[in-house]
């Protein structure tokens, strides 16, 4: 299988996975549980990006030429994050949140509840929770090192600065869409509110750039 086909995959197994998502939100609506998953995904988000440009940054610094060095640190690291932190501690964390729910409605109602949709969300939803956490801090991460990926795929060669501050760019970027998403969110002017977020990951920039000039 080339490299190419491993991307067609991955892209194919987002789509579905989005697919999935959709479906359990209804689930989600009636727990009311999209507002936890969007702020578990924010969150997940804001730390895998800030993490990846670290990686990209501090690799950089060390000398690394190689695109597979940088894909290989931020889809670690993303992966580490996103599967253990990001999925597994949440959907047991959330897991044991709803069935504890669960069994004071049924203590409440002095009924057996199971069986119902509202156990069948009670189980479902802590996956629908955990996806999205997961998500966040391992697909925007790996967006970010598109210039890595695209040049390691393709086969072209490119300058690493070059890569390094188009995969920063595109994390700033990031970083801004998600200030400006809070924004909308909180009813304030999203573009001042994605400049506080991209202005974080700007900071991380010069600080790496400052300390490489120091050293």
């Amino acid at each position: 299988m080339t490299n190419k086909d491993v991307f067609k995959r991955i892209i194919r197994s987002v789509i579905d996975l989005l697919s999935q998502l959709r479906s359990m939100s209804t689930y989600a609506r009636i727990l009311e549980a999209r507002s936890i998953a969007r702020r578990m995904f924010i969150t997940n988000s804001f730390d895998g990006l800030l993490s990846s440009l670290g990686v990209i940054l501090g690799s950089y610094l060390s000398g690394a030429t190689n695109p597979a060095n940088y894909i290989g640190g931020v889809a670690g690291a993303s992966f580490a994050m996103g599967f253990f932190s990001g999925f597994i501690a949440t959907y047991m964390s959330e897991r044991a949140e709803r069935l504890r729910e669960l069994r004071e409605t049924e203590k409440a109602v002095l009924h057996s509840l199971k069986g119902s949709i509202y156990e069948r969300a009670a189980r479902v939803v802590p996956l629908y929770v955990a996806i999205w956490s997961g998500f966040g801090a391992i697909i925007l991460p790996l967006i970010g090192i598109l210039p890595f990926i695209i040049s390691a795929v393709l086969g072209f060669g490119a300058r690493i600065s070059l890569l390094v501050y188009a995969s920063a760019a595109i994390i700033i970027g990031e970083l801004f869409a998600l200030g400006a998403y809070l924004g909308h969110i909180s009813g304030e002017n999203p573009i001042i509110s994605g400049l506080r977020l991209a202005l974080i990951g700007l900071g991380a920039v010069i600080f790496f750039a400052f300390i490489g000039a120091v050293v």
